[in-house]
């Protein structure tokens, strides 16, 4: 780094920083599958499939700033959600779990307020996930890739050699697919189908931790 540079660096850490290593805990939404699929059945469905949980562990790296204010940056992140829940089938109870697991590809613009560590933050994320669906000792895949929008704020704690910060977001994704909408329970096999063509995590909230160096 040129010694002219330095005071500039010293007044806009921490996007001199080169590397960002992030960790979320994403509350994920919207995945009441069998609630929101099946019609006409009753009360075929308990349990909390609508509300998830998980992790985004991520690393990013500065490509360009302008000026002291805005930044972007590109990388990569391995994310994993679950949610549990339960199946009525007559008289019996089944569990049911859905998991949802990949790699994802980023870029992330982030705009800072001069002089008090905030910035704010818009990206694109591209995932990859595997998606499964367990209930009743059936089980149905998918292979799944979205484009999902992060819209977020973090906060710089003060800092001299490593530049640590608080980060919350919240993400959707830009398109999503609809399986069909079934009459009945009985054709568990065209379910399980329905279940595994799209029919994933639609938003989230996330909160977490990272530092730059």
């Amino acid at each position: 780094m040129r010694p002219a540079l330095l005071p500039i660096c010293l007044t806009a850490l921490p996007l001199c920083a080169q590397w960002d290593l992030r960790l979320e805990l994403p509350r994920p939404t919207g995945q009441n599958l069998p609630q929101t699929l099946v019609m006409g059945t009753g009360d075929l469905v308990s349990g909390h499939l609508d509300t998830g949980k998980g992790f985004i562990a991520s690393v990013n790296r500065r490509i360009f700033q302008i000026g002291p204010l805005l930044k972007l940056e590109g990388g990569f992140e391995y994310s994993q959600f679950t949610a549990d829940g339960s199946l009525a089938l007559g008289a019996t109870t089944q569990g049911t779990q859905l998991r949802q697991q990949g790699l994802g590809v980023g870029l992330n613009a982030q705009l800072w307020v001069p002089f008090v560590g905030l910035a704010g933050e818009i990206g694109l994320i591209q995932r990859f996930q595997h998606y499964t669906y367990d209930t009743a000792g059936a089980s149905s895949t998918a292979n799944l890739s979205r484009t999902w929008l992060r819209v977020g704020a973090r906060w710089r704690v003060p800092s001299v050699i490593i530049h640590p910060y608080v980060a919350a977001s919240y993400q959707q994704p830009v398109t999503r697919d609809r399986p069909v909408t079934l009459s009945g329970a009985s054709d568990l096999a065209t379910y399980f189908t329905a279940q595994g063509s799209g029919q994933e995590f639609e938003r989230m909230w996330t909160f977490g931790v990272g530092v730059t160096f």
